[in-house]
C-alpha cells in the first residue's frame, strides 16, 4: 500500500515538473515571437539638443547629442518617443515642477538634426520633430524621405486591457556599440490608477519611456510613461528630496515611477500627430522657398 502511494506522489511530482518546464517553453516562445514580431518597429533616435536654462537668473546655452529609443507608430513614418528625452524641464515636473535653481518653465530645448536609424541598417533616415504632449510625456519624429520602403509598426487600436498580476513584455535596443541588438524585458501589471487618469503601475522598471508594452500575446496594452499627479504632495523641496533618496537607498526603485497609458488614449493622440505632422511638413516646405527658418512643433489639443 505504501509502495502505491509513493508511486503515485512520484508521478504527480513528474507531471508537475512537466508541466512547469513546457510552461517555461511557452513562454520563451511568446517573448522570441514578440521579439522578432516587434524589434523591426523599435528604432534609434539621433538628435542635437539645444537647452536653454539656467539658476539665480543666469541663463545659459547647451548643446549636447543625444541618442535615445523610438518606436514608429504609423506605415508613413511618425515616430514615438518619449519627451523627457528632448525636454529635460518635463522630468523636474514629474518630480514636482521644479528644476535646479528655478521653474521647470524656465527650461527650454530645442532639437535639430534628428536621424532615424533602422535595426543594424547604416543609413540615417532624416526626421522632425512634429508634436509633443507635455501631459502625457509623449512625444512625435515624422521620418523624411521614406520612398517606398515598407514601416513595421506598433499597433495601439486593439483596446486590451491587463489584469493586475499580469505580466507584460517590452522591446529595446541597445547602443551603436552593441550592434543596435534588440531586447526584452518582463514586468507584471501591480496596481491601477484612477487619476489623474487612468493608467496602469508595475512592478519592475523598465528601462525605455515612450515605448509601447505588450502582453504576451503580442498586443500593444499601452506606452510606458510618467504621470504629474493632480494635485502637489503637502511637503517642502527638501523632505521630497529626502523621501526620493531614502527610496532609493532602500531598494524603493527609481526616482521617477513609470506608468503604462492605454493603448486607446495612446492611439488617439496618434491619430492627433499624424494630422500635425502634415501641418508641419506643409510649412517645413513653404520655408524651404522662403527663408530658412526653423519649424516649431505643434502641440497636441487636449
Amino acid at each position: 500500500m505504501m509502495k502505491r502511494v509513493f508511486v503515485c506522489m512520484g508521478i504527480a511530482l513528474m507531471l508537475g515538473f512537466a508541466n512547469a518546464a513546457q510552461g517555461a517553453d511557452d513562454e520563451s516562445a511568446q517573448l522570441l515571437n514578440l521579439v522578432n514580431k516587434m524589434s523591426p518597429a523599435v528604432v534609434t533616435v539621433k538628435a542635437l539638443l539645444k537647452t536653454q536654462g539656467g539658476a539665480g537668473g543666469q541663463r545659459s546655452d547647451i548643446q549636447s547629442r543625444i541618442e535615445l529609443q523610438g518606436v514608429v507608430v504609423s506605415t508613413d513614418g511618425l515616430v514615438m518617443i518619449s519627451n523627457t528625452s528632448l525636454s529635460p524641464g518635463s522630468l523636474f515636473g514629474a518630480l514636482g515642477n521644479r528644476g535646479p535653481g528655478g521653474d521647470a518653465n524656465e527650461i527650454k530645448s530645442v532639437p535639430s538634426d534628428i536621424k532615424i536609424i533602422f535595426e543594424q541598417e547604416e543609413k540615417e533616415y532624416s526626421a522632425f520633430l512634429a508634436a509633443t504632449d507635455s501631459k502625457l510625456n509623449l512625444a512625435f519624429l515624422k521620418i523624411e524621405d521614406l520612398n517606398d520602403r515598407k514601416l513595421i509598426f506598433a499597433d495601439f487600436s486593439k483596446n486590451v486591457s491587463p489584469m493586475i498580476g499580469q505580466q507584460v513584455a517590452a522591446i529595446s535596443r541597445l547602443q551603436k556599440g552593441y550592434d543596435y541588438a534588440p531586447f526584452f524585458e518582463t514586468s507584471r501589471i501591480s496596481g491601477e490608477i484612477g487619476k489623474p487618469r487612468k493608467a496602469w503601475l508595475v512592478d519592475g522598471n523598465f528601462s525605455e519611456f515612450g515605448l509601447p508594452v505588450f502582453d504576451m500575446n503580442g498586443n500593444a496594452i499601452g506606452a510606458l510613461t510618467t504621470i504629474q499627479a493632480s494635485a502637489k504632495n503637502e511637503s517642502n523641496d527638501e523632505s521630497a528630496m529626502f523621501a526620493m533618496t531614502m527610496r532609493m537607498m532602500t531598494g524603493g526603485g527609481g526616482i521617477v515611477r513609470p506608468f503604462i497609458l492605454p493603448a486607446s488614449v495612446v492611439n488617439g493622440v496618434i491619430a492627433q500627430a499624424r494630422i500635425r505632422a502634415v501641418s508641419v511638413a506643409a510649412e517645413r516646405a513653404k520655408n524651404k522657398t522662403a527663408k530658412p527658418t526653423p519649424s516649431k512643433p505643434a502641440k497636441l489639443a487636449k
